[in-house]
């Protein structure tokens, strides 16, 4: 009897010692089998993970060399605009009639320079208001001065008359010059008018009236050709 139990326990303690190595090796299939799923999806997580800290550092590089490059470049300095150019002031011609004759009206601005439509000898005669007429050869102090500037050519002779002597013009010729076409007569000092708004039209607003005759004949002619030049 004693024989049968000590058989027994012993068959016991095998078969548990088997079970316990069964149980250990499907433990540990289970375990390999887990690890060969596994490994690749871990591989390639971390081949991405490495390639990602890779790249990071060329990637700023190349943006710190690009900053540096684009620092260090030469700036292009900006055009320098031009000015615009002043203005040239023109001369206006009008057609214009009083006192019976053919006239030109002038007009100008202050600081401009009349020049001859015409070569020829100048002549430069002075007037005054005096009694409510235009005479000249007074020279009254205190009455203002008008210029009549005539020019003589072989053919025809225009008389100009611009405004107040040194007040309005300043002459830049003396009587007898001898001038070319295009040469300066005067400067205008300010735009006061011609001397006809004095003796003659209180409604002349030109700078200068001007006229002309031909010669020898002392015919009057049309001056406003003379002076759309």
């Amino acid at each position: 009897m004693r024989r049968d139990d000590d058989v027994r326990d012993l068959g016991l303690t095998f078969g548990s010692a088997t079970l316990g190595i069964g149980i250990g090796l499907i433990v540990l299939s289970a375990g390999f089998w887990v690890s060969a799923m596994t490994l690749p999806s871990n591989t390639v997580v971390a081949s991405r993970a490495t390639a990602a800290a890779t790249l990071a550092p060329i990637s700023g590089a190349t943006a710190r060399a690009t900053s540096v490059a684009a620092t260090s470049a030469t700036p292009q300095p900006s055009p320098t605009p031009r000015p615009s150019p002043t203005p040239v002031p023109t001369l206006g011609v009008t057609a214009y009639q009083d006192q019976n004759l053919r006239l030109a009206a002038l007009t100008m601005p202050a600081g401009y320079t009349f020049t001859s439509p015409i070569a020829g000898r100048v002549a430069i005669v002075l007037y005054q208001l005096v009694d409510g007429a235009p005479r000249s050869g007074i020279d009254d102090p205190d009455l203002p001065q008008f210029p009549y500037i005539f020019v003589r050519s072989s053919d025809r002779e225009l008389k100009i008359r611009p405004g107040a002597l040194d007040k309005d013009v300043k002459l830049l010729v003396k009587d007898g010059d001898l001038v070319g076409t295009g040469q300066a007569l005067f400067t205008t000092l300010t735009d006061g008018p011609s001397s006809w708004k004095t003796f003659y039209d209180a409604n002349v607003r030109a700078q200068v009236i001007a006229s002309a005759v031909a010669l020898p004949s002392g015919n009057e002619v049309d001056p406003v050709p003379v002076f759309r030049r």
